[in-house]
C-alpha cells in the first residue's frame, strides 16, 4: 500500500517503487535521541538567553504558536509531478505541457506555503545564523510530510556551493535534513550530493532560466547513494529546478529513486511576479 500522499509515480522516473517498504536493516531506524538531546541543550541556552519568535519577534519561543497558526499547509490532492496542490488528482497544467516538468524526481512534497511568518523564519534561519531555529522548522516539516518514507530511505540535503557554505558557515538544508532524519528515524548522508560549480542566485530567474542555471551543477557519491531510495531535502521549492538537477546527479550515481521534500513552497503567483524581474530566455 502506498504511503498517504505519495502517489504511484511514472515508472520511468524510478528503478524501484517508493510505495514498497525496504526490508529492515540494522541501523536503519533509530529513536530520535539526537533531536531530544539538542532540545535539552537549547532549553538550557534559552533559560540564559530567552529567545524571540522568528516570525513575529515575541519573546518566549523560537517559532510561537500564533505564528504556527498562520502557516498555510499544503493539502492534497497534489500534482503527481511537481507536488503543487491541484483540484483533482493528476498532473497540473505545467506538468501536462512537459515544458518545465520535473524529469528526475519521483515527486515533490512541501509542508506549507512560503509566506507570512514562515517566510520570515526561513529568512532568519538562512541569513541571521539562527541555526537553533532549524529544529523548530523541521518539526513542522516532519509533522506535515504527507507520508512516512519507507524503512531504509536515505536523507540527503541539497548542498551549497563551497564558497557560499564557507561564507554562511552552515547549510540550512543540511540542518533541516538532520532534524527530519532524526524525527523519522532515517539515515542521513550530509555529503551524499555536492555542488561542482557555483551558480547564480535563482531569484529573479524564469523557470527556464532556473533550469539552465543549475544544469550540471551537482554530483553525487556512488559509494553513498547507489541503490538507495533518497529523500532529498531543501528549505524552499519554487519551480523545483534545483531539486530536479540534484536528483539527476543522484540517479546518475546509482540511486534507485529520489523524492524531493521541502519545508516551504512558493505560490505560483509569487513565481510569476518573480520571473518579471529579469527577461525570459536570458543568455546561459
Amino acid at each position: 500500500m502506498a504511503p498517504i500522499g505519495f502517489p504511484q509515480a511514472n515508472l520511468r522516473r524510478r528503478k524501484d517503487n517508493m510505495a514498497v517498504a525496504a526490508a529492515s536493516r540494522p541501523g536503519t531506524v533509530r529513536w530520535p535521541w539526537r533531536f531530544w538531546t539538542r532540545q535539552l541543550v537549547w532549553a538550557a541556552v534559552d533559560f540564559v538567553f530567552p529567545p524571540r519568535c522568528a516570525g513575529c519577534g515575541r519573546p518566549g519561543q523560537r517559532f510561537c504558536a500564533a505564528c504556527r497558526s498562520e502557516v498555510t499547509p499544503l493539502r492534497p490532492p497534489f500534482c503527481e509531478g511537481c507536488g503543487y496542490p491541484v483540484r483533482q488528482a493528476g498532473l497540473c497544467r505545467q506538468c501536462q505541457s512537459g515544458a518545465e516538468s520535473l524529469r528526475s524526481l519521483a515527486g515533490v512534497r512541501s509542508a506549507a506555503f512560503f509566506e507570512g511568518p514562515l517566510r520570515q523564519a526561513i529568512h532568519q534561519l538562512k541569513y541571521q545564523r539562527d541555526v537553533i531555529l532549524a529544529d523548530s522548522l523541521a518539526g513542522l516539516m516532519s509533522a506535515a510530510e504527507p507520508g512516512s518514507a519507507p524503512a531504509g530511505s536515505l536523507v540527503v540535503p541539497v548542498p551549497l556551493a563551497p564558497a557560499r557554505l564557507a561564507a554562511r558557515g552552515y547549510n540550512q538544508a543540511g540542518l533541516l535534513a538532520r532534524t527530519y532524519a532524526d524525527l523519522r528515524g532515517l539515515r542521513i548522508a550530509p555529503r551524499g550530493a555536492v555542488r561542482v560549480r557555483q551558480t547564480e542566485s535563482q531569484v529573479g530567474l524564469s523557470a527556464r532560466q532556473r533550469r539552465l542555471n543549475v544544469a550540471g551543477a551537482f554530483a553525487a557519491e556512488v559509494g553513498i547513494v547507489a541503490g538507495e531510495r533518497i529523500v532529498l531535502v531543501d528549505d524552499v521549492c519554487t519551480t523545483g529546478a534545483t531539486l530536479d538537477a540534484c536528483a539527476e546527479a543522484l540517479l546518475a550515481a546509482g540511486a534507485a529513486q529520489v523524492w524531493g521534500l521541502t519545508l516551504a513552497r512558493a505560490r505560483l503567483a509569487d513565481l510569476r511576479a518573480d520571473a518579471l524581474l529579469k527577461p525570459a530566455g536570458g543568455g546561459y
